[in-house]
């Protein structure tokens, strides 16, 4: 049944929510490409690891520009629904609850993996471009490209169930956006701040941990909103 639920899902995504999925890693290379112009000297002088310093700036913008594009991608998901006055009929229909809401959740969750895809990708070619003479570290590149978005699902999570209750999508994006924000500032942070995960920073240098976190905790707060959502009318 969620395949039909998901099959229909995907038919309603709008041109500018694929224009939000690539929009993320063009706009991240495109700062990412105007800060080594500026200061290529300065920045492969800072380490003999061109590749770790290419990633720790990229990782810089990464970081906000997915949880800014999880925000919106949710709002923009629930949306779809919420002008059309469609949930009642929605829900009218013989359709389990569960499946509507993890349909939005997966359907979010892939447009977002399209990003983390493209990210590796272009990390590749960015590296490539500058024809460093040094081993490619694939792992490294494939850690900073796949570990944020899953230290990222709690947040995903969070947005989509407050898209999901609320049919003023003022208050979810203002929470996302400040959300967002505070990500950029998040390193040093407490460990339990969800929006530091995806920098894979804590204090056992472990980024498993963050990714760990972000399953776990994202599990259950989509459990938390599951059991909401069955049980609350929403208009």
């Amino acid at each position: 049944m969620i395949l039909r639920v998901l099959h229909t899902d995907f038919k309603k995504v709008s041109l500018g929510m694929w224009i939000l999925v690539f929009l993320g890693p063009i706009g991240i290379f495109s700062l990412t490409a105007i800060n080594y112009n500026v200061r290529y000297d300065w920045l492969i002088t800072q380490t003999d690891d061109y590749w770790l310093q290419l990633l720790r700036q990229i990782n810089l913008f990464l970081t906000p520009a997915l949880l800014l594009g999880t925000t919106l991608l949710a709002s923009l998901m629930a949306s779809i629904e919420h002008k059309t006055n469609a949930w009642k009929q929605l829900l009218s229909l013989p359709i389990n609850r569960l499946s509507i809401y993890c349909s939005k959740f997966i359907t979010v969750g892939i447009l977002l993996f399209i990003p983390t895809i493209l990210m590796f990708v272009g990390t590749l070619f960015f590296g490539f471009y500058f024809d460093w003479d040094l081993q490619v570290p694939y792992q490294a590149i494939a850690i900073n490209s796949f570990y944020p978005y899953f230290a990222a699902i709690p947040v995903l999570a969070i947005q989509l169930w407050f898209s999901v209750a609320s049919s003023n999508q003022g208050t979810p994006l203002t929470f996302g956006i400040v959300g967002s924000i505070v990500s950029m500032y998040a390193y040093g942070g407490p460990e339990w701040l969800i929006w530091k995960w995806p920098h894979l920073e804590n204090k056992w240098n472990i980024p498993e941990i963050s990714v760990l976190l972000g399953i776990v905790v994202g599990g259950i707060i989509l459990f938390v909103s599951l059991i909401h959502f069955q049980r609350k009318d929403v208009k």
